[in-house]
This record gives C-alpha cells, sequence and structure tokens, in this order.
C-alpha cells in the first residue's frame, strides 16, 4: 500500500472495524482492547514512515542519476582558424565559420585547406617551400591533422576553396614552430646569474674538490 492509498483511507473515517482490518494486513500489531482512535493512530504513524521511505527513494534516484555534461556549442559563429603544433612532425588544424563564410564554402564545388612550409621566410601568399592541401567536407569536417616532414619549422594553415585549379584563401591561421627531433648542434655557451653566482649553462653550480687537506692528528698517525 503507498501512501497515498492510505491517506485516502483515513480521510473516509473508517470504522474501527475496517481500521483493525487494514491494519492487521499490513502487518501492524494490533491489540483486541485497542480503541479507534489508537488503531488510526497506528495507521497515521505508518502513512508518515511510508511519506519517509518515498521521499528518500526520490532523492537517491535524483543523486544516482548521471551528471549530464556540460555541452559546448556547435560553432561561435565566428570566423577563426587556429594551428597548433602536437610534436615534430604533426600538427592540427581547426576552425570556425560565421553563417556568411559557411555559405559561401559550401556554394563552392571544391573547398580546400592549405598548410605552408614558412620556414624563415615572409610569407606573401606565393613563396612557401612547400604547400600541403587536404580536400574539406565543411557539414563534417571542422579539423585536420597534418603529417608534416620537417621538424624545427614554420607552418601556416589556409581554409578557402579552388576554381578552375586556382586556389583563393578565405582564412589564413597563425603561423607555429614544430620542436626539433634531434639533439641542438649549437655549441655556443649561453650564460646566466642564479644569486650571487654566475655559471654556464650545463656547468654545475658546485666546483668539485680538487685536494683534500688532511689533518694534522691523521699527519702524525701516519708516522
Amino acid at each position: 500500500m503507498t501512501w497515498e492509498e492510505l491517506q485516502a483511507f483515513l480521510s473516509q473515517n473508517p470504522t474501527i472495524q475496517e481500521a483493525k482490518s487494514l491494519a492487521k494486513k499490513i502487518g501492524l500489531r494490533v491489540k483486541k482492547r485497542m480503541k479507534k482512535t489508537e488503531i488510526l493512530k497506528l495507521l497515521e504513524e505508518f502513512a508518515k514512515s511510508l511519506k519517509t521511505e518515498t521521499k528518500v527513494s526520490q532523492e537517491q534516484a535524483t543523486i544516482s542519476q548521471p551528471l549530464k555534461p556540460s555541452e559546448l556549442p556547435e560553432s561561435y559563429g565566428s570566423d577563426r582558424i587556429v594551428l597548433l603544433p602536437i610534436n615534430p612532425h604533426l600538427v592540427f588544424v581547426c576552425w570556425d565559420l560565421s553563417k556568411e563564410t559557411y555559405s559561401k564554402l559550401s556554394s563552392q564545388p571544391e573547398v580546400v585547406l592549405r598548410l605552408y612550409d614558412v620556414t624563415y621566410i615572409n610569407f606573401d601568399g606565393t613563396n612557401a617551400h612547400r604547400i600541403f592541401e587536404a580536400g574539406v567536407h565543411l557539414a563534417t569536417t571542422r579539423n585536420y591533422y597534418f603529417h608534416v616532414p620537417s621538424s624545427n619549422a614554420d607552418y601556416l594553415a589556409e581554409l578557402g576553396f579552388k576554381v578552375e585549379g586556382k586556389f583563393f584563401s578565405l582564412l589564413r591561421s597563425n603561423v607555429v614552430h614544430t620542436p626539433s627531433d634531434t639533439p641542438s648542434s649549437s655549441v655556443r655557451q649561453r650564460w646566466f646569474t642564479k644569486g650571487k653566482y654566475t655559471v654556464k649553462v650545463g656547468e654545475p653550480l658546485l666546483k668539485p674538490i680538487e685536494r683534500i687537506y688532511t689533518s694534522s692528528y691523521m699527519e702524525s698517525g701516519r708516522r
């Protein structure tokens, strides 16, 4: 029996026989000489316990529900392309498009993502050492990984489209520098000051002991 059903029974002002019968049915201990008010009070106490159990169950059910992760918007509606170095031979490109740019690109037959090797040059759009291209499906692709052959190099990405083999850029990313995949070959000494000491990079802060002087006691013992 639920709390609602028991409350409905008590609101009907049952007879002592009906109250006693119900109390026995739900397992309550009813004495022979109990009055109607005592039996009704027993049923009311039982109804309170049912209400408490129901409330605890509802709270537990609320707690046990998995937390929903924070949902990020699919797009911020801004034109932006970002390039990030992952390791010496891998870079990552991601982009966000406004409605106008998305509409313009999606109407083109060939949307292209380009990666330029711009190491040690002032890039003017045509003088890259190397160009890497990837076709982009705007509806399903919002980022891309490029494997690059040269480490310790500068790269830049552009998103645009091609018409009759000619590339037109709409978005240009930042320039990134990939780390080297070999130890530096430079032997140039670099100096820095730590406290009152001036030491070279790679040189230990404490100089090694060149000579150990023995005490007069030890020297006398050897004689």
